[in-house]
């Protein structure tokens, strides 16, 4: 197996990217720009129902894009679980095997559809970058995944599972409170395993424990 850390440079890259779009959201001229430069966009209450409809539409997508990513995220844990000593921790483990995988392609495809909405038919605005630099994170885990199995090298793993982190953070900034209550969800999810295979266990292996 390959052991070249040249794999992280475009990690790197796109995270540097991503930090610098974060950084101009908060603090560079999309942050400073007179009221009138991002005036595109009508008052929410001034716009017509059908445009508040199709905005609510694309703004769920987002949302459940966000829970396609946490479903993912669960994997990198109950994929240690392999030998689980609950039954129903084993089958977990099978289903979000092959689930993981096609609810991180969904993200991808919902927060692309979310953006191209945004991005063409709202006015730009800070959430605008943090939403770019969440996408570009998402874009580039998807490839470093795809490309798990076929390129061997021992890196990719830890590259893929440091990019989903960093997108689970610019989430959280992006899309606030759901992509909060996501990683909630996630962290809850990680605790009920935790509590399955400590009743799969015997009796004296949990006193020991």
């Amino acid at each position: 197996m390959i052991s070249r850390r040249s794999v992280y440079i475009p990690a790197i890259l796109v995270a540097a990217a991503s930090l610098i779009l974060i950084l101009y959201a908060f603090f560079g001229m999309a942050h400073h720009a007179p009221p009138g430069a991002a005036a595109g966009a009508l008052p929410h209450d001034m716009k017509p129902k059908g445009k508040k409809a199709a905005e609510g539409l694309f703004k769920n997508f987002g949302t459940i894009a966000v829970f396609c990513g946490a479903v993912s995220y669960v994997w990198l844990r109950l994929k240690t679980k392999r030998r689980s000593p609950s039954s129903v921790v084993q089958i977990l483990v099978k289903w979000f095997d092959k689930l993981h995988t096609y609810a991180g392609y969904g993200a991808i495809v919902l927060v692309a559809v979310h953006g191209v909405y945004f991005l063409t038919q709202a006015a730009v605005k800070d959430d605008t970058y943090t939403g770019l630099a969440a996408f570009a994170l998402l874009l580039s885990l998807g490839v470093y995944g795809f490309l798990i199995r076929r390129v061997k090298n021992k890196h990719m793993r830890k590259i893929h599972f440091l990019l989903a982190t960093a997108f689970a953070v610019v989430a959280c900034i992006h899309a606030g409170s759901s992509a909060i209550m996501a990683t909630v969800c996630t962290i809850a999810f990680w605790g009920l395993v935790l509590l399955m295979e400590r009743s799969a266990r015997p009796a004296g292996e949990r006193k020991a424990a």
